[in-house]
């Protein structure tokens, strides 16, 4: 059997080779496959098994149609971007890649393969939070540096981030593919494990849309704040019934025998104004008696 190059019929007939050499210092090669490790800062950790054997058989017949990018280190290189391709061509039996060689530092390394992944959208959202996370201990990035760094919204990396405070049951559904990010962005509103597991095992046994999840977690909470106001002492619940009748407004206790609080609601400046003058009227009385 021939030994296969890298290079096949895809890049010298599709993509210039100077297209792909764009960084100063930058230099083309195809890199032996053995000569080639993987990079420690790679953020993705889940190669699909089938998707990886379909891109083989797509290089099989079409060869590597984009160059890796590589770094040397030693007598080898390390792969920065392309880790997915890399194995595919090696899968395919070939014993070279084409490569685009380039000098770059730890921080640099983890930079662009996050930024590869996430623009061919390779990463699970797991896989994107750890990434993220890394990237701002690393470099003492803030949510808002960061995201002008990776092109997203502030909003969308502290959304993902968030999902690193999950349950692992919950992240390994999310890395199966079996619950979304948008699930997992309503999931992680809630505190309760239990809860969080449970609710997960119902948008899968039910085939729950995003917006189901978001109503029942909806109503969970209407259903707990119902069972904390049943919960009142009765002389209490009587005590709000009296004052509110009295002062003509809406009158809530919350607390105990011991300590707590009471809430006076008004509507409109006349209502706030009779529960001033009900306090002021009593301070008055009371003087009127000391003074007789």
């Amino acid at each position: 059997m021939a030994k296969k190059s890298g290079l096949g019929r895809g890049l010298s007939a599709l993509i210039p080779v100077s297209k792909e050499v764009e960084h100063p210092g930058d230099r083309y090669e195809e890199v032996p496959i053995d000569k080639l490790e993987p990079n420690p800062e790679q953020p993705r950790h889940h190669f699909h098994e089938q998707r990886l054997a379909e891109l083989s058989d797509s290089i099989k017949h079409n060869g590597v149609i984009q160059p890796i990018i590589v770094t040397p280190k030693g007598d080898k290189f390390i792969v920065i971007a392309g880790e997915r391709r890399w194995r595919a061509t090696k899968l395919a039996g070939y014993e070279k890649i084409p490569a685009v060689i380039r000098k770059v530092d730890d921080k640099q390394m983890l930079s662009l393969a996050l930024l590869e992944n996430i623009q061919r959208q390779e990463l699970n959202p797991i896989e994107e939070a750890l990434a993220y996370r890394r990237l701002l201990d690393v470099n003492n990035f803030t949510h808002d540096t960061l995201a002008v760094h990776m092109g997203k919204s502030r909003v969308t990396i502290s959304n993902t981030v968030r999902l690193l405070k999950l349950p692992d049951t919950i992240k390994n559904l999310i890395q199966d593919e079996r619950i979304t990010f948008g699930h997992a962005r309503c999931l992680v509103t809630i505190e309760d494990e239990d809860k969080v597991n449970k609710l997960a095992d119902q948008c899968i046994e039910k085939q729950w849309s995003v917006r189901e999840l978001e109503k029942r977690i909806q109503l969970e909470r209407e259903e707990r704040k119902d069972r904390s106001k049943t919960k009142k002492d009765s002389a209490i619940l009587d005590t709000e019934k009296f004052l509110s009748g009295a002062l003509g407004a809406k009158v809530t206790i919350a607390g105990d025998d011991k300590k707590g609080k009471i809430v006076f609601t008004y509507g409109s400046n006349d209502v706030f104004q009779r529960i001033i003058d009900s306090f002021l009227e009593k301070d008055n009385g009371s003087e009127n008696e000391n003074n007789g």
